[in-house]
């Protein structure tokens, strides 16, 4: 089982992943994407790797048509939850992004962080891009929000120390591997004296690497931010965020 297919793992790692800081930013997310993609109101959106549903919520608040995929079932209950109490109409699918496919479905899909690059196979990792743009309708864009590998380097730092919400002191590691392919990464954290971590890698892509993969998955054109402003990814660049279209 790869790591990223361990339930254990996100339950483990949610707050570290997802802190107050980043939850409370989910709507500039939402609005900053509406503004970058020119999404009218009767988009119907795809959350590709939804998770709990953060942003998939909010589209939904704002009353766009919504569906989420994801593998994770504890994440899934968490987003079906949190769409029942707040009485928003979304649809949430688990299932694998490299399996699942709409045809001609969405007008707009978006994944955030490092989905993409858990995917070890190349094959696969192609398929799930094709998937997506066979997922989506003529006109329609898929936006991904990742870190670059040139911001990566910009930003690059060994480890960080910092408490958790829960009382845990909790830890940041990270070495680069194969050329600058990849990131290994180190989580841990102290609670109660003990001390526990989880060691995973997975792909990072430049801005041309990952243009390239989206072309030969089908994608006609493909532009590139350094934020979700829409702001150039350049020196300054804050993130790689990738905007690309299906003609």
């Amino acid at each position: 089982m790869a790591w990223f297919e361990d339930e254990l793992f996100w339950l483990k790692y949610k707050e570290m992943m997802f802190d107050p800081d980043r939850l409370a930013a989910t709507p500039t997310d939402v609005e900053q994407m509406i503004a970058l993609a020119n999404l009218p109101k009767k988009a119907v959106i795809y959350d590709h790797c939804c998770g709990f549903g953060r942003h998939a919520l909010e589209f939904a608040k704002l009353g766009y048509a919504v569906t989420g995929v994801d593998r994770c079932t504890s994440y899934l209950d968490l987003a079906r939850g949190k769409a029942k109490k707040r009485n928003l109409n979304v649809e949430f699918i688990e299932a694998d992004i490299r399996s699942f496919v709409a045809p001609d479905r969405f007008d707009f899909a978006y994944n955030f962080f490092t989905s993409l690059g858990y995917i070890e196979d190349a094959e696969e990792e192609l398929q799930a891009l094709r998937n997506v743009y066979t997922s989506l309708k003529s006109g329609g864009s898929f936006l991904i929000d990742i870190e670059g590998k040139e911001t990566l380097a910009k930003n690059f730092c060994e480890s960080q120390w910092f408490d958790g919400q829960d009382g845990s002191i909790m830890m940041v590691g990270a070495r680069i591997l194969d050329g600058w392919s990849r990131v290994e990464n180190r989580w841990g954290y102290v609670k109660d004296g003990v001390y526990e971590e989880t060691i995973f890698s997975h792909k990072i892509y430049s801005a041309w690497e990952l243009g390239t993969l989206l072309n030969e998955a089908g994608f006609s054109e493909v532009e590139f931010f350094g934020s979700l402003e829409g702001t150039p990814y350049d020196q300054d660049a804050e993130r790689l965020i990738v905007l690309a279209h299906k003609s």
